[in-house]
């Protein structure tokens, strides 16, 4: 079983830099907020960490906040059984993915 432990990003659609979700020890059942406070962005920015798409289609240059144009970073961490996990995307021309296994970078074997 997966479980998500935190989520960092800056510049990912409406939010600024360094942003951050705890999800170790809390179990999170919904996300309450107004139209366009940045709701269905999050689950969003997980996809894209996790299988480098999303689910309503958005392009990539779409993705980074318009007003910094700085191009985007996301970092999301998760266990799988007894072993921890850490994705790193960052995008400015290119994007730059890295995949961390109990600490040590196997990107080069996936």
């Amino acid at each position: 079983m997966i479980t998500l432990q935190k989520l960092k990003w800056s510049n990912c659609f409406s939010y600024g830099a360094d942003n951050e979700l705890s999800l170790e020890d809390n179990t999170v059942t919904q996300l309450i907020g107004t139209n366009g406070m940045g709701k269905s962005s999050i689950p969003l920015i997980i996809e894209e960490a996790l299988y480098n798409k999303n689910s309503k289609g958005i392009k990539k240059a779409e993705i980074p906040n318009r007003e910094v144009n700085k191009g985007y970073d996301i970092s999301l961490s998760f266990d799988v059984v007894d072993d921890e996990y850490l994705i790193e995307v960052a995008r400015r021309g290119n994007i730059k993915v890295k995949l961390y296994k109990n600490g040590e970078d196997i990107s080069s074997h996936t």
